[in-house]
């Protein structure tokens, strides 16, 4: 039977760009890439929790206004690796170096601009945005945005770095950073929260903390250990036009998908904010374990990325559509042995996060939501983007993406959670309503053949 099964996967993933145990070993590189990621982020979400339930509660209110500002320079690094996977593909090292410095400082100067505009208008975004908040929630906000706004900073230079080597196929290198600023981060997190009892401002000082040392590290990675491709400082402030074209024309796509995304997601927050306190703290436990299930599917789209990168680059096409259905079919399976795998250990998994009595049914109710769907039509929502914007064809997966958002969480979630008063699993069934839309546009876009027509 495993010998049927390996036969099947090396016929469906073999290529002339990439073979079945070499996507294998990425694959699971990823995954214990994307393990550290979001089990880190839990244990960190659970420490946060343990100091009371207005602490996590303003983690969640600010988050998404944290991820508006972060977004700006996530989306350049996202789009200075399509264009490092797509030299990479042409064998161009020349285009890799300009490619890889550009990003990091575009993303650097970005986020220096945004860490001074949130220092300053803290105060004014979250009492405008959150006027019914209690008091105490609103402190907790404000000083947990300015200590996360100063974070962006190390942050953008890692993340670019990050980026860059995954793009590259050395998932490896990838992996290492990610453990090193993680486990610093969970370091930091149980000194500052469970030891100093900084609460609040432990979380957030712990970002800064990692963050610092994760991007000090990465840039000794690049430039003096895994440098096969002879990055040296000077390259870290070049900017060859030609490639900064390329990186801004698909990272301001993105940049505009994400902010109109986390914009629908503030909005979210914002009509969830007249919830109770153990409403928005049930839905922020429900978030930190979901990011459990995107461990393999997280890992896929991140392969789907390099991979189609690189085949787009070397101008195989045709391969570009390939792998993404093979992917795409892939990830169903993954997410339902994620499913069946991580259901069982829910009891254990929340009494890391020691929920009140009220908000654990609201966390079961939210989980199966997401269980049910999630292996049904996630795969087709995230993995096939991918293979669009390697494509270029960054727009119309852009478009698709807000309209879901606006139709299913915001505007159908709207009505179950607050009109017909069903609480915070409205706003989960809004989510897969959300998801279900993607899958369907862009399953039908990937069929055609006009997102393989964008060759700048």
């Amino acid at each position: 039977m495993i010998r049927k099964m390996n036969a099947w996967l090396e016929d469906a993933f073999n290529s002339e760009y990439f073979t079945y145990p070499q996507l294998r070993g990425m694959f699971f590189t990823l995954v214990v890439d994307q393990f550290f990621i979001i089990f880190i982020n839990m244990l960190s979400t659970a420490m946060v929790s343990s100091t009371g339930e207005a602490a996590i509660a303003a983690a969640n209110m600010v988050g998404s206004i944290n991820s508006i500002a972060a977004l700006v320079f996530n989306s350049f690094a996202i789009g200075g690796s399509i264009v490092v996977a797509r030299a990479k593909g042409h064998g161009d090292d020349h285009g890799i170096r300009n490619a890889i410095g550009g990003t990091i400082a575009l993303c650097v100067s970005t986020a220096l601009v945004l860490c001074g505009g949130l220092l300053v208008f803290a105060n004014l975004l979250v009492n405008s945005l959150y006027p019914a908040a209690e008091p105490l929630l609103v402190e907790y906000s404000i000083r947990y945005m300015r200590l996360i706004a100063i974070s962006f900073i190390p942050y953008a230079l890692f993340n670019a770095v990050f980026n860059a080597f995954r793009s590259l196929g050395d998932t490896r290198s990838s992996l290492f950073l990610t453990i090193v600023i993680n486990v610093v981060h969970l370091v930091c997190s149980f000194v500052f929260i469970n030891i100093m009892k900084m609460g609040i401002d432990g979380a957030g000082c712990s970002y800064i903390v990692a963050r610092v040392i994760g991007a000090s590290l990465a840039l000794v990675w690049l430039l003096f250990v895994h440098n096969e491709h002879h990055m040296r400082p000077r390259h870290l402030l070049h900017f060859s036009k030609r490639i900064t074209r390329q990186v801004i024309s698909l990272g301001v796509p993105i940049a505009s998908e994400s902010a109109l995304f986390q914009g629908g997601m503030l909005l979210v927050q914002i009509y969830l904010a007249q919830l109770t306190t153990t409403d928005l703290a049930a839905h922020g436990v429900a978030n930190s374990i979901l990011m459990l299930y995107g461990v393999t599917a997280n890992a896929l789209t991140a392969l789907a990325s390099t991979v189609c990168g690189q085949c787009f680059g070397a101008g195989a096409y045709a391969m570009v559509r390939r792998y993404n259905q093979k992917m795409v079919a892939a990830g169903r399976v993954i997410l339902l042995v994620t499913c069946v795998i991580i259901v069982p250990l829910l009891p254990l998994l929340l009494k890391m996060y020691n929920p009140s009595a009220q908000a654990t049914p609201i966390i079961y109710t939210c989980l199966m939501i997401a269980t049910i769907g999630k292996p049904i039509i996630w795969s087709d929502s995230y993995v096939t983007p991918m293979a669009l914007r390697a494509a270029g064809d960054v727009m119309f997966s852009t478009v698709v993406s807000v309209a879901s958002l606006f139709i299913g969480r915001i505007a159908i979630g709207y009505v179950l959670t607050i009109v017909l008063g069903m609480g915070v699993p409205g706003v989960w069934l809004g989510m897969m309503v959300e998801w279900l839309i993607r899958a369907v546009l862009l399953r039908l876009r990937v069929k055609g053949d006009k997102w393989l027509s964008h060759h700048a």
